[in-house]
């Protein structure tokens, strides 16, 4: 006999609701609000085209110290060494062999220079001509008649020497010269009475590039010693590895003048002079594009700011054309900058590439000031790269863009409407599927 059990006296309750779904946290609905406004892509572009233009401005900058430096120097000279002549000496009437050196008595020499930069690209080199005019004194202390050879090494094919304004003399008379098998030095021979001096005058034309050098005998000791540097065009300096610094220095406007002073010397040294250059643009460019991204953040977080307030937000073409529009900045100042003038290229592609920037987010953002939008792009582009060209300024420009956009800040926060806007963004206000329950009334 089959049995059914009684009905239970306890009816089932109703089913429990599903629980809501979880809100999610800060981080999500910020990365959320990150790729609405395409800050990936366009950050993407932007580090992809300035990496690809410091890289090639880099390469460049290479080149040019290596294949186009060497290019430059056989079209222009090469940097200046002058060694200062000798004096050897046999007795005369012997055999012309076994010559002793002779030490000078004086060595008065002065170089004029005139810079004239040559430009390659965006690399200036530092051409300078110049003119040499060198005094060499000698007494006969040897009781006797003697006969000497007044040897000065000069490189005629990288110094670009002018033969034509070459002069040489002896004891105020012009003297003929001979510039050996290797014309690479200029040789007179004569006799110095026993008691007399011999003065000895050179004087020659040539240009260079970059630095020049007087570079003394090192196995004996020189008494007298004058070197005069006076540069016009320029007025930055320095000093090779292992030369003297000048005894006095003069800077100009556009000049500098140094001189070395020596009564004696027990051994020969080197003199010389890194001469002025002009700025390297070539790393002004790329310092600028690498350091471009950070700025380029702040643009695009102003941007995403007036998507919010206009309630129209950047299309995925509109946000990628601003990026590739930032990026090209660089990209056609270093292109036009190695044309012509540099700052001429930086004001023509900084008001040019600006004036479509802002008629471009005036159409997007139409109830957007000009004036507003157009300070948007001196503040993310112009203000930074203007930094970098102001070496000694960059702490200063970047400090007070900072205290201008805090100071804004400040004052925005406090009206009700920026308070409204603000709750619109993933940080301020509460999520839309998050809105109050019952349970939390």
């Amino acid at each position: 006999m089959n049995s059914t059990p009684p009905p239970s006296s306890e009816a089932p309750g109703p089913a429990s609701p599903p629980p809501p779904p979880r809100a999610p946290g800060p981080a999500a609905r910020t990365f959320r609000w990150l790729v609405q406004h395409h800050f990936f892509g366009s950050f993407l572009i932007v580090v992809f085209a300035t990496t690809l233009i410091a890289s090639q401005v880099t390469t460049r900058s290479d080149f040019a110290n290596s294949e186009l430096a060497r290019d430059v120097e056989q079209r222009w000279g090469a940097p200046v060494v002058q060694p200062s002549p000798s004096l050897r000496y046999a007795r005369s009437g012997t055999v012309f062999t076994g010559l002793k050196p002779l030490a000078f008595d004086k060595q008065h020499v002065q170089v004029q220079a005139q810079m004239n930069y040559r430009k390659r690209g965006l690399r200036y080199f530092s051409g300078f001509d110049f003119t040499l005019n060198a005094d060499y004194a000698v007494e006969n202390r040897e009781g006797h008649d003697i006969d000497v050879a007044f040897i000065f090494p000069i490189e005629m094919d990288k110094s670009q020497v002018l033969l034509s304004d070459l002069q040489f003399l002896v004891n105020g008379t012009e003297a003929s010269l001979d510039l050996g098998e290797s014309g690479n030095r200029l040789v007179w021979t004569g006799r110095l009475a026993r008691g007399a001096t011999g003065v000895f005058s050179i004087r020659y034309r040539a240009r260079g590039l970059d630095s020049f050098i007087y570079k003394m005998d090192p196995a004996l000791p020189a008494r007298d010693v004058r070197l005069n540097v006076s540069v016009e065009g320029g007025n930055t300096y320095d000093y090779p590895a292992q030369v003297l610094a000048a005894t006095t220095v003069q800077t100009g406007g556009e000049s500098v003048a140094l001189d070395w002073v020596f009564h004696s010397l027990e051994s020969g040294v080197s003199l010389g002079v890194i001469l002025p250059s002009v700025e390297r643009y070539d790393e002004l460019v790329a310092t600028m594009a690498r350091r471009t991204w950070l700025p380029f953040l702040a643009l695009m977080a102003v941007l995403a700011a007036f998507s919010l307030r206009h309630r129209r937000p950047l299309a995925l073409h509109e946000a990628y054309l601003m990026a590739a529009t930032y990026a090209f900045f660089f990209i056609l100042l270093a292109y036009l900058a190695a044309f012509m003038n540099f700052y001429l290229a930086y004001a023509l592609t900084a008001l040019g590439l600006g004036a479509a920037v802002v008629g471009y987010l005036k159409r997007i953002y139409p109830e957007q000031p000009r004036s507003q939008l157009a300070a948007l792009w001196a503040a993310t582009l112009v203000a930074p790269s203007v930094a970098v060209l102001i070496e000694g300024y960059t702490g200063l420009i970047y400090t007070l863009e900072l205290l201008a956009a805090l100071v804004g800040l400040l004052a925005l926060s406090g009206r009700e409407s920026v308070r409204a806007f603000l709750s619109d963004l993933p940080f301020g206000g509460a999520p839309p599927h998050a809105a109050a329950t019952p349970e939390s009334r």
